[in-house]
């Protein structure tokens, strides 16, 4: 972008346009570039952003000249990606249940009552640039909020919203909330 910008008010600058300089070069900034990026495969400039341009026809020809530069700069070899999703299948062709996330049971995991947690973000890696207590502080675990929980929980199927047993359950303390009345062992 920044050379086909220089073409322009070099050649700008050797028709002795230098009033038409500024605007030329903002209504390029803000059409041309917008027009063009989303469509790497046109051919040429645009009929609306030839029409906005000022009436002087050497900014016209200087423009046209430019235009058949401007698809080489911007052609970009893409192959078309798929959108990546985590969705719920809600019938599944055998038996019309709705199926279990799998990112979800295996990044996620539910507490007794209720809330999930999770690592946190970004904890293996670039460990060169961090800090040894900032090393331990992303060994613990966060909650999701509650939003996130009931979406979580929507995600999975009725086995994993239930409580799991496991043998030297290093969540085991967690499991009891004191203050939730479905998991609190004092009375209130």
């Amino acid at each position: 972008m920044l050379a086909l910008k220089n073409v322009i008010l070099t050649s700008l600058r050797l028709s002795s346009y230098s009033k038409t300089t500024n605007n030329l070069v903002s209504l390029f900034e803000k059409r041309c570039v917008s027009s063009i990026l989303p469509n790497p495969f046109s051919t040429s400039v645009p009929n609306s952003l030839i029409r906005q341009l000022p009436s002087n026809s050497t900014n016209t020809s200087i423009l046209s000249s430019v235009s058949s530069l401007v698809p080489s700069l911007f052609l970009k070899k893409s192959c078309p990606s798929l959108q990546q999703t985590r969705s719920v299948t809600k019938w599944s062709l055998n038996k019309g249940k709705r199926k279990t996330v799998k990112a979800v049971v295996a990044r996620f995991y539910r507490l007794g009552w209720g809330a999930w947690i999770r690592p946190m973000v970004g904890r293996n890696k670039r460990h060169w640039s961090k800090t040894a207590k900032r090393k331990i502080r992303a060994e613990k675990h966060v909650f999701c909020n509650s939003t996130q929980s009931t979406l979580l929980d929507k995600m999975v199927t009725k086995y994993w919203r239930k409580r799991r047993f496991y043998v030297d359950d290093l969540y085991e303390p967690y499991h009891q909330r004191e203050e939730y009345s479905l998991t609190a062992v004092k009375p209130h």
